[in-house]
């Protein structure tokens, strides 16, 4: 009796470590994707200087 409620006890455990493991991965991809979809271009940022020291100039 007790040795069945410690293997049910094991096999949730390894069950939720999995399903943890396969949402940290994906979370991992996700946070990937944000971080391409974030990064700005060398264009972008000379663009943005240039806009930066325009309003410098004017005000």
């Amino acid at each position: 009796m007790d040795l069945t409620i410690l293997y049910v006890i094991v096999f949730i455990s390894l069950l939720l470590n999995i399903i943890l493991g396969i949402k940290v991965i994906q979370l991992q991809k996700e946070l990937e994707n944000v971080k391409r979809a974030t990064r700005l271009t060398k264009e972008e940022v000379e663009k943005l200087n240039e806009r930066l020291r325009k309003l410098k100039i004017e005000g």
